[in-house]
């Protein structure tokens, strides 16, 4: 990352269907990490409900749902969401599970005519580029002192200070050496403090938290812009954010993938309470594809050549499955690794 952008999504193989590991630039300069999301929840003008749409597909996450007359109050706990004083999700930062709290509560209040256009609107807003931009704009504002920091406290503690020590030995260098360590650990948190109040003013617990952690820990200081900028767009959708920071080529991938998710997406078939609460998936599925596909077109690429049939493998291929684009040697079926879609012709064997 850094000036050249590359999208990257958790892997399966130190990870499972609720998140997994990705790895950042280890060495100097530093780059930056930004993470995007889909909102967790299903949202529609008579309930919400926990959804698990990802990329790449997770269909194991099943969810709870409620009928916005039942939400009594809605709260952030860290990084859990409570409705009722029940858990009804856990979120990836304490930052999102404020955002989604505000949000469940302005849905709670509205009447139904007002819910439909506060949930449209909460659509859109997660494909804001420019605030995208301006946000990205405070970040480097706000960090060019804490990265400068930070890569100089990689080189202290990997090449200057075992150079020293091989050079005049520990016991001569171990005391100035640790000064210095204190005081690029001290620059690094209050920098750090500084830059998180103004980007994020209230979330006092979580500054406070961090700001011991650099001062303790020097090993986690030397990443403490990813801290500042992992959380820093976690609002808005991948495909917006790589519309921003992304080359063409790499943006029409994502946005490719994410639309097959969202038109051929496999509803989760688990128990429901109500069917009310059934239909909320089914209703703000809707409305995202409408969202994606006009943030798409103002971006000038058109949504049915995305979505275009592969060409087939061989000879012996005869459908595809439009969600995950794997080939199949039946003319008709079922996907099973993608919930049950069903399979498209292919083009040249229509």
């Amino acid at each position: 990352m850094g000036r050249r952008w590359r999208m990257a999504h958790p892997g399966t193989l130190l990870g499972n269907q609720r998140g997994g590991f990705i790895f950042a630039h280890p060495f100097p300069p530093l780059g930056t990490v930004l993470m995007g999301t889909q909102f967790p929840l299903a949202l529609s003008p008579e309930s919400v409900l926990v959804t698990g749409v990802s990329v790449p597909r997770q269909l194991d996450q099943k969810g709870s749902g409620f009928v916005w007359s039942e939400i009594q109050r809605a709260e952030a706990r860290g990084k859990k969401v409570l409705v009722n004083g029940q858990l009804l999700l856990k979120v990836h930062s304490p930052l999102l599970a404020s955002k989604v709290v505000q949000l469940l509560r302005s849905l709670t209040q509205a009447s139904q005519p007002e819910r439909e256009k506060l949930i449209r609107q909460a659509s859109r807003d997660a494909f804001d580029g420019p605030r995208i931009e301006q946000a990205w704009h405070d970040l480097k504002s706000q960090t060019s002192g804490l990265r400068l920091a930070t890569n100089a406290l990689f080189i202290y503690l990997f090449v200057l200070s075992p150079v020293l020590i091989w050079r005049v030995g520990f016991e001569r260098c171990w005391l100035p050496l640790l000064a210095g360590l204190l005081g690029l650990t001290c620059t690094i948190a209050i920098r750090f403090h500084r830059a998180h109040k103004t980007l994020f003013p209230a979330a006092e617990d979580e500054r406070f938290t961090h700001f011991l952690i650099f001062l303790l820990s020097p090993a986690t200081a030397i990443r403490a812009l990813d801290v500042l900028s992992r959380s820093l767009l976690e609002a808005y959708h991948p495909v917006a954010i790589a519309k921003v920071f992304c080359p063409a080529v790499r943006f029409e991938a994502l946005a490719r993938t994410y639309l097959r998710e969202l038109r051929y997406q496999s509803l989760s078939d688990g128990p429901r309470q109500d069917v009310t609460i059934e239909d909320a998936e089914r209703y703000w599925q809707a409305v995202s594809q409408r969202t994606l596909e006009d943030f798409l077109k103002r971006s000038g690429l058109d949504p049915g050549a995305l979505l275009k049939p592969p060409a087939p493998t061989d000879e012996t291929c005869l459908s595809y499955c439009p969600r995950c684009l794997a080939q199949f040697t039946t003319r008709e079926g079922v996907c099973a690794d993608c919930g049950g879609v069903p399979l498209a012709r292919l083009k040249s064997n229509v």
